[in-house]
Order: C-alpha cells, then sequence, then structure tokens
C-alpha cells in the first residue's frame, strides 16, 4: 500500500511519479501519462527551484525571490510598465503591485509617469541603490543556478533551455466551457 511505504522513508521523484501514473490509469485509464508526466515534474522542479532560491538565497539577504525576479526583469528591459513586468517576471500583477511597493519603500525602485496620450501611464526603474543590490543578489542567484544546472551535461542544459523556450512561445487555447463545468 503506497500510504504505508510513503511512511516508512521518504519518496524519491521517480517513485512519486511511477504511484501517481498507476493511480490515474485506474481511475482514468486513457490518459496521456506522458504528458501528465511532464507537466507534472516540471511544475514540481519549477517549485522546488523557487522555493531553494527563496529560502536560501533571496530572503537571506532582505528581499524575496519574486522582488529579484522583479529587479532583474527591470534590468534586463530598462523602463517598463507593471503590467509587462508582472508578465516578463512571472509574478501576479497584484503582488507585482505589492512588491514594487516595497522596493520602492526601499529605495530600489522608482515609478515615474511614461509617455503616452493620455499621460497615466507609469512606468518603473531601478535606482542606483536598485543596480548595486541587483549585482550583488545576481551573483547569489547565479552561484545557485549553476549548482542546480550542474546535473546536466552542456549538452542537456542546451536540449532543456530550448524545449522550456518553446514550451514558453506556447500558448494553449483556453478550456472550454465543458471542460470547466462541474458534473452533475
Amino acid at each position: 500500500m503506497p500510504t504505508a511505504f510513503a511512511l516508512r522513508r521518504p519518496l524519491r521523484a521517480d517513485e512519486f511519479e511511477e504511484l501517481a501514473r498507476t493511480s490515474v490509469e485506474q481511475y482514468a485509464s486513457g490518459s496521456d501519462l506522458e504528458a501528465m508526466s511532464v507537466v507534472m515534474n516540471l511544475l514540481r522542479v519549477a517549485n522546488r527551484l523557487q522555493q531553494d532560491f527563496e529560502t536560501n538565497v533571496n530572503r537571506p539577504a532582505g528581499l524575496s525571490f519574486a522582488a529579484f525576479r522583479v529587479m532583474f526583469a527591470i534590468q534586463a528591459v530598462g523602463r517598463i510598465n507593471p503590467l509587462e513586468l508582472a508578465r516578463l517576471s512571472s509574478v501576479s500583477p497584484a503582488s507585482t503591485s505589492a512588491v514594487l511597493n516595497t522596493l520602492e519603500r526601499n529605495g530600489l525602485v522608482v515609478r515615474r509617469k511614461g509617455v503616452a496620450e493620455d499621460g497615466r501611464v507609469i512606468v518603473v526603474e531601478l535606482t542606483p541603490t536598485g543596480e548595486e543590490m541587483l549585482t550583488a543578489l545576481w551573483e547569489r542567484n547565479h552561484r545557485r543556478e549553476i549548482e542546480w544546472a550542474s546535473a546536466l551535461t552542456h549538452r542537456e542544459r542546451q536540449t532543456m533551455a530550448r524545449l522550456l523556450r518553446k514550451l514558453l512561445a506556447f500558448h494553449p487555447a483556453p478550456p472550454r466551457d465543458r471542460d470547466t463545468q462541474k458534473d452533475g
């Protein structure tokens, strides 16, 4: 029984995947188990990476990983409006607003009126203090990236980066109403 097994020792990632696949086969035969494995494992890795960077790199420096990603996107793109910043940094618009409030309060970013016909567009940019903080955080984050990537060969890294870019460029259509409605 999987529950008793799980209580004896932590499950390895491959063991959990196999149990998940077996479970799905029992209640949803005919499912695309490869698609499930790709997405499930991609999400699990992304969550582990995010938690690791948050806990072991950015929080000890006094910022969240979301704040680092926001600052990094500003540095990479330059002046940017908050909605585009949220999209590029993979932080929700509401969280981006909260992160920007904190960063602005700490003197790391500044919000200014941008160029628009109605004059209401706001753009965000790093302050000199923000640039210094980002440089220090970048070095810490990059060392951790290298540690994580060391599990892969150079060729595997290239392949993974190419495949992830392919997924990032893909935009599946939203589910149809009947797919999201509850049965019953």
